[in-house]
């Protein structure tokens, strides 16, 4: 009998254990993506900039 309890609460922090682990995944993809998109954006303006100036950029 406490061994069942036992292996059912195992299972049921497991259970919640996997849903923390998959919110963080989730939160890290999400964070990564948004500084995908700002390095992205801050790489553009920077080309910009560097071509207003007069500067070339990878052009030797």
């Amino acid at each position: 009998m406490a061994g069942m309890v036992l292996r059912k609460t195992g299972v049921v922090l497991l259970t919640i254990l996997k849903w923390i682990l998959q919110a963080v995944l989730v939160a890290l993809k999400l964070v990564l993506g948004i500084a995908k998109l700002f390095l992205l954006l801050l790489s553009l303006v920077m080309r910009i900039v560097l071509t207003m100036i007069g500067v070339s950029v990878g052009r030797r």
